[in-house]
């Protein structure tokens, strides 16, 4: 296989990767995987790398100076492109895990928290004002955390229905119920045990809010009603709210990214779901 179907191969698919990914992050990800692919370097063993850059990257933020703010956007960027390579590698080995699934899928999430904790510290020392910085900050990380969390939802509905890549929400968190029995009875990790719980509380928290509807269509006509759609979610996805937070805090104005996130970014969820469940109710099969 040459180096352009080996890349494919390594991506979910063209159509459900964040514009940043796809054009920046993934093509050098993609580098570095084809460096170690001949190693006995494991998806799991990048991850833990990314997340650790993803946590270093918050207490560089903490500590308040543009210098350090430099150190934290490079660890960010790191962290994202380690993050791409973990599951880049697992798809062309084929030697992904459920717990890798895991951990990569909280990665984002984990670093999310230790940028924010970072965020609202050094805003807090600028601005002298803590009631306003945490509010912002903590108002900023969880509108961060729902606009994610829609979009990765839409984007697994889209490959379910386009492609078949994955389960169902309900089939994936019965398997990951069966996993965490499987893991009880043999080898009793708790660790693993308490990833798996993380897991099935985020897979509810999506059921709650985007109840599922069914759908009567074809692939191609399930393509061709969400594929923009689809990429218009991507811009308010973890990779483009990291691209965000890395340029305006280059411009050592960090806080106008937690304003827009908070403003801008809730007005483009808002209408892409609205947008969002009057193409899924065109799709729903007719009651007679």
């Amino acid at each position: 296989m040459g180096i352009s179907s080996d890349y494919k191969r390594s991506l979910k698919s063209v159509e459900a990767e964040e514009f940043f990914d796809l054009y920046v992050f993934r093509p050098i990800s993609f580098v570095f995987v084809k460096l170690i692919y001949g190693t006995k370097i494991t998806p799991n063993q990048i991850s833990s790398i990314a997340l650790l850059f993803g946590i270093v990257s918050g207490i560089f933020y903490a500590f308040g100076s543009y210098e350090s703010m430099i150190l934290a956007v490079i660890s960010l960027f790191l962290c994202n492109v380690l993050d791409c390579a973990d599951g880049q590698l697992a798809r062309l080995k084929n030697n992904g895990t459920k717990i890798g699934r895991i951990i990569d899928g909280f990665i984002d999430y984990l670093t999310s928290i230790s940028v924010f904790l970072g965020i609202g510290i050094a805003l807090s020392n600028f601005t002298g004002n803590p009631i306003y910085s945490w509010g912002i900050t903590i108002a900023a990380g969880l509108s961060k955390a729902f606009q994610n969390m829609k979009f990765d939802y839409y984007r697994n509905l889209y490959l379910e229905y386009v492609y078949g890549k994955v389960s169902k929400l309900n089939d994936e968190i019965s398997e990951f119920k069966d996993e965490k029995d499987r893991i009880i009875k043999n080898t009793g990790n708790r660790f693993e045990v308490f990833l798996i719980d993380l897991y099935l509380l985020y897979s509810r928290m999506q059921m709650n809010t985007a109840k599922p509807v069914e759908i009567e269509t074809s692939p191609e006509n399930y393509r061709k009603k969400n594929e923009t759609l689809l990429r218009l979610w991507g811009w308010i996805g973890s990779t483009t709210h990291l691209v965000f937070l890395i340029t305006f805090t280059l411009f050592n104005r960090f806080d106008i990214y937690l304003i827009l996130t908070v403003t801008l970014g809730n007005f483009v969820l808002i209408m892409l779901t609205i947008w969002q469940k009057s193409v899924i109710k065109s799709l729903a099969p007719k009651i007679a």
